[in-house]
């Protein structure tokens, strides 16, 4: 049986950043009526904090 690799906390961490800005994205879509561009932009901003997080805890 294989070992499972534990999770590290920049893992953890960068998980919860990048769908907190997933959701603000949508939010401020929704707020100015186009939750399809809020997405995208929480999406790109989700995955560039998550990489600098996950950088910086190296």
């Amino acid at each position: 049986m294989a070992k499972k690799k534990k999770k590290s906390k920049s893992d953890a961490g960068g998980g919860l950043v990048f769908v907190g800005s997933l959701m603000l994205g949508i939010g401020l879509g929704l707020l100015y009526g186009r939750p399809d561009v809020g997405t995208m932009v929480g999406l790109g901003v989700g995955f560039i904090l998550f990489g600098v997080m996950k950088a910086s805890m190296k």
